[in-house]
């Protein structure tokens, strides 16, 4: 991250920019702050004759020949000597740094699930089976975090980068000058992310949710938010407050996750349909548009991704299952199976597993009954597997349709539904 700090003192400005993540070329933050001091206890005014390049050749030379950090800190400041026929304000300091909110990378998720073992494959061929990570070790981490034991990790326990799969050529296409990796472990990213969440939890701990937005103005400089699933820059108060977000909001707005709640949400660890289909936001959008023109209630219609053969009930998440119906529609429709006759029914808005009683069944009332059931056998059959071998279920039913979802934390999940339905 590039900082800039501008000192105005005695008529005179020194710029000097500092960029940490640079590895070996800058100064470290206390010689940083004693170079500061330095310069401010240089008395500008008793040489008022002299112009302000003769201010800075004195700081120079001070500094000159010390050290390889110290000649860089040379560099940056004839660099920006400029900047003193440009400015001239009296004793004024502005080290106001406005943060740049992080953008979801856009291309997050391209790597296919099911091609992760062939990237792997062809990195091992790269670079061998182990990668060597000395996390916060080098140059150290703001959150203190530091790689711990074995510093040759396997090739496997870091996340993918700046590689991806050719699924038209069928090889694998690495980034000039990748290895195709992150530069730290998975264990070190988990690891240095839950640091940063529990220090940003004890900023905003007792903050009310005004006091949060304020937070979120002062440090972003703006009102608004990208809302990471509609794309669309919305005023904060459309966010939840989420207080271990490092902005302190959530960054899917309030809209989209209800949208996405009422669609599938956590009702995928349960009933594991088949596919991954979901409309396109600007299809919604443009749906919404058009019905919006011939409603008479316009701020209640919010437009729903409904599942024409509901998903508690043996339902696909495949294309041919999905419809948009507004709320209120959606909701009173409930989970019932809005058909009259069961030859409507396409065998593939229904999972695999269970389509066979769709054959088998006389009419709709009849396989609703047996669908309930073995839905319940199903749900129970998992129930008594232990944690490792729900976690290898979860693992394959993410790696099938490409998700990338927390297994560990869908098998918490999946035990606490268990428990409130009592099944056992």
């Amino acid at each position: 991250m590039l900082k800039k700090i501008t000192q105005y003192n005695n008529d005179k400005i020194i710029t000097i920019k500092k960029n940490k993540s640079t590895k070996n070329k800058i100064i470290d933050d206390d010689e940083f702050e004693k170079f500061i001091n330095d310069t401010n206890n240089i008395d500008l005014n008793k040489d008022k004759k002299d112009n302000n390049n003769q201010y800075i050749d004195k700081i120079i030379e001070k500094k000159k020949n010390k050290s390889t950090k110290n000649k860089i800190i040379d560099n940056i400041i004839k660099e920006d000597t400029n900047i003193l026929n440009e400015k001239n304000e009296d004793n004024y300091k502005d080290v106001n740094i406005k943060h740049k909110q992080h953008v979801v990378n856009k291309d997050l998720g391209k790597n296919i699930t099911k091609y992760h073992d062939i990237i792997y494959e062809e990195i091992e061929k790269k670079i061998g089976c182990t990668k060597k990570c000395n996390f916060g070790h080098t140059i150290g981490s703001k959150t203190g975090i530091k790689h711990e034991g074995d510093e040759n990790v396997k090739i496997r326990d870091f996340e993918l980068k700046g590689v991806k799969y050719d699924e038209e050529n069928k090889i694998v296409v690495f980034d000039k000058g990748s290895d195709g990796l992150q530069g730290f472990c998975k264990i070190c990213s988990k690891r240095r992310r839950k640091k940063r969440l529990e220090t940003q939890k004890e900023i905003l701990k007792d903050k009310s949710p005004e006091e949060v937005h304020k937070y979120y103005k002062d440090k972003y400089g703006k009102e608004t938010k990208k809302c990471s699933r509609c794309n669309d820059e919305l005023n904060i108060v459309e966010f939840n407050i989420s207080i271990g977000m490092e902005c302190g909001l959530h960054n899917i707005c309030k809209k989209c996750s209800l949208e996405y709640g009422n669609s599938v949400g956590d009702r995928w660890l349960i009933y594991l349909p088949d596919g991954t289909f979901n409309y396109n936001k600007n299809i919604k959008k443009s749906i919404k548009s058009k019905t919006e023109d011939n409603s008479d209630d316009d701020n209640d219609l919010i437009i729903h991704d409904d599942h024409i053969f509901p998903i508690s009930l043996g339902g696909s998440n495949n294309e041919i299952n999905h419809q948009l119906l507004d709320s209120k529609k959606n909701i009173s429709k409930s989970n019932n199976i809005d058909f009259e006759n069961i030859q409507d029914i396409k065998k593939e808005m229904i999972s695999g597993r269970f389509q066979h009683i769709l054959l088998s069944s006389k009419n709709i009332f009849d396989l609703k009954i047996k669908l309930e059931k073995a839905i319940y056998e199903d749900i129970l059959l998992r129930s008594k597997k232990s944690n490792d071998e729900l976690e290898i279920i979860y693992d394959e039913y993410c790696k099938k349709y490409n998700l990338r979802r927390d297994v560990k934390r869908a098998v918490k999940k999946f035990r606490k539904y268990c428990e409130f339905r009592n099944i056992k």
